[in-house]
């Protein structure tokens, strides 16, 4: 049973079953924010979400009993099934928010299909390099913040008039947006503002922010690498932490399936024409028997 079961789960289109409820249970939460339902089309749609909730519980119930403890090291499984849990809680009195938090069920979308899994996973691989630059951003914010207060509280104390107002300002400005604006209604007064407005938009915006993407790229890249390399560990190929040597064995494992695809096909074909010929040599005996 539990073999049927372990089955059940890897098939393709089970996950593509569970890919397919969570779209349309992502689709009646949508309906259901609608004013304008009558009570029995809101009581139908209820009825389909919870049925939706249903599939997703048996799902987890299938997964408990196939992996048992090795259910909570994986840390997806841990995911959804909190999500889960949280759309079994009551949601009546104190606890009626909870059924706004429906929606993270839609999360598991992110859990059952791998290409997302791996951008979350390169997301959270980048996480030190981006505390790192947060860091520095911090510091240019508190620096440029101080700066600002000192220059132009007293020609617009509404945007630098202490220091959370100026803080928000310059998260404006990291945005670029009005930024020019703002520029031009300081420079009518100093002329020479624009010195602090450009540098800071510089080094928050065209820099920081940018090396914050290319770390993230960096991460995903590396989930990629370990990705790849937990799949070939799976097929008994060792592969070290370098990564030249995981893009070699991944151009290497690319090629011996094609390989192994040319010799099925060969193969194939190879019958194929052994059947043909079979039937062309028979034509002739028949031939002469009917003679």
């Amino acid at each position: 049973m539990l073999k049927l079961f372990s089955d059940i789960l890897a098939s393709r289109s089970f996950q593509n079953g569970i890919v397919g409820v969570i779209l349309f249970n992502a689709a009646v939460l949508g309906v259901l924010t609608s004013r304008n339902l009558s009570p029995v089309t809101v009581e139908i749609l209820e009825w389909l979400d919870h049925a939706c909730l249903v599939i997703f519980c048996i799902e987890l119930v299938l997964k408990l009993m196939v992996q048992q403890l090795r259910f909570f090291r994986d840390g997806w499984n841990v995911f959804d099934f909190i999500v889960v849990a949280i759309a079994l809680l009551p949601a009546t009195g104190s606890l009626s928010v909870l059924r706004a938090m429906r929606v993270l069920r839609l999360m598991r979308l992110v859990s059952s299909m791998p290409s997302m899994r791996k951008v979350i996973s390169g997301m959270f691989c980048s996480m030190p390099g981006v505390a790192s630059v947060a860091g520095v951003l911090l510091v240019i914010f508190y620096v440029s913040a101080i700066l600002a207060i000192g220059i132009f509280r007293e020609l617009d104390p509404e945007k630098f008039g202490n220091l959370g107002l100026t803080f928000f300002t310059l998260f404006q400005l990291m945005t670029t947006e009005g930024w020019p604006t703002m520029a031009r209604e300081m420079m009518k007064t100093l002329p020479y503002a624009w010195l602090f407005f450009v540098p800071f938009i510089i080094f928050t915006t065209f820099t920081t922010l940018n090396l914050v993407v290319g770390i993230i790229v960096n991460g995903m890249e590396e989930a990629k690498e370990e990705s790849a390399r937990e799949e070939m560990a799976a097929q008994g190929v060792h592969v070290s932490e370098e990564s030249n040597e995981v893009r070699i064995a991944m151009i290497r494992n690319d090629v011996k399936k094609i390989s192994d695809d040319l010799m099925k096909l060969e193969a194939a074909m190879e019958r194929q024409i052994a059947v043909r010929l079979a039937a062309r040599s028979e034509i002739p005996s028949r031939l002469e028997e009917n003679s």
